[in-house]
């Protein structure tokens, strides 16, 4: 199961990776939004025939602190890390209430450490 469960992981990393790396590249955020694991528990099937790994995964926001929590398993990974980082960005974090604003901050947030302020639900 141990190798399972390596499998697993290694394929949420790549996900995960992806994700940041695209967020880190665009023009518009420039690395402003990141995404990381927190937690993670392997389940095994009462079968035996194999497992899932569940993560708890967080999206942060360096500029307001603010970060959402959710959780992701090695079955549909890709999509639910997508969704929930556009949920967070969209919606939760109240990013495109002043777009004019969002257009004329240019500033690199790859240089810059995130700060928690508070969690959004």
């Amino acid at each position: 199961m141990r190798k399972l469960r390596k499998k697993a992981q290694k394929k949420i990393n790549k996900y995960t990776r992806a994700l940041n790396k695209n967020l880190l590249e665009d023009n518009l955020w420039r690395g402003r939004f990141y995404v990381h694991q927190v937690d993670a528990n392997w389940e095994e099937f009462e079968d035996g025939s194999g497992g899932e790994l569940r993560c708890w995964i967080e999206i942060r926001d360096k500029k307001t602190g603010l970060y959402h929590g959710f959780e992701v398993s090695n079955y549909g990974t890709g999509w639910k890390l997508f969704e929930a980082g556009n949920n967070f960005i969209v919606q939760d974090s109240g990013v495109w209430d002043d777009i004019d604003a969002v257009k004329n901050d240019t500033t690199d947030w790859t240089k810059v450490k995130w700060r928690p302020v508070k969690e959004v639900f």
